[in-house]
């Protein structure tokens, strides 16, 4: 009877068979190549911990909040006003102490103002009476009038050469514009063609102030000035206007 062979060892049935340590090492270098993998893996996709994106959108959030703060508190408080103040009586403020001792003594002064939010405007409206002219009725009094603008919204600079002398266009007249330097931030000295009345003209900041001096028909026998000496008046005006500056800021 023939029997079957019988096998000897241990033999695979399928494929080669295996070679001492070469499927240990293969394992190890799947190992190796699988860690190798998970770390490149890990690096690329590896992200900030919340924390970070949380103080950073903080910190542009706040950021955002204190500029648009900043921006609310200076549109608010509007422009600066340079120390100027509200005038409640120009009349009290404008002393003219040097036109009034040339053109006569100050006579029935006349004040007017009105506040508002964009712009405070005050007037005074001054007579220089020459005494003995007025004792022998032979004297018109000389007029001071005088404004003062504080602009709290908006900066006169930009038009204040176009408004420069507007108050005194009469007809096609036209007005003699002279610079005035030391006074304020610009100033002139200006003169009507056709009445010959000098006015100054000054502007400091947000404050914009006019002085016109209209002489008498006649002048005191003790006058220094005739009525058509518009430059002789002129330092005058000068004097007596930055008094009343100094006395509005203080």
């Amino acid at each position: 009877m023939i029997s079957e062979p019988e096998l000897v060892g241990d033999e695979e049935p399928f494929g080669e068979p295996e070679i001492p340590g070469q499927r240990k090492d293969d394992a190890g270098d799947r190992d190796a190549a699988a860690e190798t993998v998970t770390a490149a893996d890990e690096s690329w996709f590896r992200r900030p911990p919340p924390q970070a994106w949380r103080w950073a959108l903080g910190g542009a959030l706040v950021a955002s909040a204190v500029w648009a703060a900043g921006l609310y508190v200076h549109e608010s408080r509007g422009p600066d006003m340079g120390a100027y103040r509200e005038s409640r009586n120009l009349c009290l403020d404008t002393e003219v102490k040097a036109l009034s001792t040339t053109l006569g003594k100050v006579d029935s002064p006349r004040p007017s103002g009105r506040e508002h939010a964009a712009r405070d405007m005050a007037t005074c409206w001054i007579h220089l009476v020459d005494s003995a002219a007025k004792e022998a009725d032979q004297h018109t009094p000389t007029t001071v009038f005088v404004t003062y603008a504080l602009h709290k919204k908006t900066d006169p600079g930009p038009e204040f050469e176009a408004d420069v002398g507007t108050d005194m266009f009469f007809g096609d007249t036209e007005i003699a514009m002279e610079r005035v330097d030391g006074l304020g931030e610009r100033a002139y000295f200006v003169r009507s063609g056709g009445s010959g009345i000098p006015g100054l003209h000054v502007l400091d900041g947000q404050a914009v102030l006019t002085m016109t001096v209209s002489p008498g028909a006649l002048s005191g026998a003790d006058s220094d000035v005739t009525p058509t000496d518009a430059s002789e008046i002129r330092p005058f005006m000068v004097e007596d206007m930055r008094a009343l500056m100094a006395k509005l800021r203080s």
